[in-house]
């Protein structure tokens, strides 16, 4: 039995099942049905304003759907803002921008919003120091949890805030264009990050414009066009010219099954 089919077998980590919201007029996310099943990589592609952004804002709890049902594990569950997509679907996004405050030290931002209290009042430095310290040292980062974040380089920056998902215990990582804004010689660390994540059983959204990168680490690429899912193909043997195929209407590659 193959990897992929006995991937299958198993409950998803997270079903969504009819999603959808428009803007006025405009349907950005259209009747997605989709599963992610656990220590997955699922690569996601498709032109500009093919509707992955809004997907994303919706998984992450950022913008509240107008319609649809998410499961997790499958239970049926409901959210309406970040902290409860994190809390209930166990989801860290990890966006292009980061979201980091430079001016504040890696601990203090790999706690931000979900610091540690005594007595319910005092923040516990020591203790958010310590456990910062144990996570980078997993990821087998120089990173030290007292450096200042604006200090570091782009490919160490990635690691703050992957860093939040291993503190929390997420089970799904999204991953918006990590390798965006960092040099080409650190790219190769993001994506060793990666498969590293899922060789520890997470899972993982990967969003990116270089598919190179998504033909690196994917089990299964979701291509989106018009705020739909065109084509879901299990990552064998495929080429970057075959994605563009597909991102453009092209309907020559076999399609993987959701």
């Amino acid at each position: 039995m193959s990897n992929d089919v006995a991937k299958h077998e198993k409950t998803p980590l997270l079903s969504i099942r009819g999603l959808t919201k428009s803007f006025g007029q405009i349907k950005a996310v259209d009747n997605v049905s989709l599963d992610v099943f656990p220590g997955e990589v699922v690569g996601l592609i498709g032109d500009n304003g093919a509707g992955k952004s809004t997907f994303l804002s919706l998984l992450s709890g950022y913008n509240k759907k107008d319609r649809g049902d998410f499961y997790y594990k499958g239970e049926k569950v409901s959210f309406s803002s970040p902290r409860t997509s994190r809390r209930n679907l166990k989801i860290e996004m990890v966006y292009q921008n980061l979201s980091l405050a430079p001016d504040l030290a890696v601990w203090q931002n790999a706690f931000l919003g979900e610091e540690v209290r005594r007595f319910g009042v005092f923040l516990n430095a020591p203790k958010m120091i310590e456990k910062t310290a144990r996570v980078l040292k997993t990821l087998n980062s120089k990173v030290r949890p007292t450096d200042q974040v604006g200090a570091l380089s782009g490919g160490e920056q990635q690691l703050v805030a992957i860093s939040r998902a291993l503190l929390f215990s997420r089970d799904l990582i999204i991953m918006d264009e990590p390798t965006a804004a960092i040099s080409v010689s650190k790219i190769a660390d993001v994506l060793k990050l990666i498969k590293d994540l899922k060789a520890d059983g997470k899972s993982i959204i990967l969003v990116s414009h270089r598919l190179e990168d998504i033909l690196t680490v994917a089990d299964r690429i979701v291509v989106f066009a018009h705020g739909k899912i065109r084509d879901i193909l299990v990552n064998q043997n495929l080429s970057i010219e075959d994605l563009v195929r597909v991102m453009f209407q092209d309907r020559s590659v076999k399609k993987g099954e959701s």
